[in-house]
């Protein structure tokens, strides 16, 4: 199923954080959004997910209700990186996916306390949580903060492995030449409005003209 924002408007606290936005995610290929910090990437992505009620406008999701998805700032429950880890499990009652929780090698932090990890260390367990439940759409904000050179290499390995199983992907990246090398369709804003939106190599073309006024 394809989502989209249509003409939306979101106004919080008489700030306008998306300014009448319209675009359209395509099913079984990776979106990227681009832009700097407060440019209205994160409300995008909650609001494709149905986690922030808008002012006016209209927001066709992937469903009807909100999905699993990675945030900035996630959930984060008392006691060690395992059962962090693992209390989805507890709520939906399912088998996890190991391949990210491996990939990034968390056994060797499962007792210790979540307070004493790094944040790079919580990101992986983060990314691996969210990835545990082996979902078909897959939506992540700022996957990449807070890794190192090698992790970021292993992220990259797993999300490609993701897009070629025809997942529908939706990131939100400071990266350019990550964007680059996965995005099938990336859509540029700036304070609350879109700039541009194609897909890949019309984009990047594109974004050589915008950068030339």
């Amino acid at each position: 199923m394809t989502a989209s924002l249509h003409n939306v408007l979101l106004n919080i606290n008489n700030k306008i954080i998306l300014d009448h936005v319209s675009f359209n995610i395509p099913q079984n290929k990776t979106t990227v959004f681009l832009g700097k910090n407060g440019s209205g990437k994160t409300s995008s992505l909650r609001c494709l997910n149905l986690l922030q009620r808008i002012n006016s406008g209209e927001i066709k999701s992937f469903d009807n209700e909100p999905i699993p998805m990675l945030f900035q700032n996630p959930i984060i429950f008392e006691g060690n990186a395992l059962y962090n880890f693992s209390f989805p499990q507890k709520i939906k009652k399912f088998k996890s996916n190991l391949i990210w929780h491996n990939a990034f090698n968390l056994s060797d932090m499962h007792e210790q306390n979540i307070s004493s990890l790094s944040g790079g260390e919580k990101q992986k367990l983060f990314l691996s949580r969210v990835m545990s439940l082996d979902p078909n759409i897959i939506i992540m904000d700022e996957p990449n903060q807070n890794l190192d050179f090698q992790s970021e290499v292993k992220l990259k390995k797993l999300l490609f492995e993701e897009k070629n199983k025809n997942k529908t992907i939706v990131l939100s990246l400071h990266d350019y030449n990550f964007a680059e090398e996965i995005a099938d369709y990336l859509i540029l804003l700036d304070q609350g409005k879109v700039i541009l939106k194609e897909q890949r190599d019309m984009f990047f073309k594109k974004l050589k003209n915008l950068k030339k006024i």
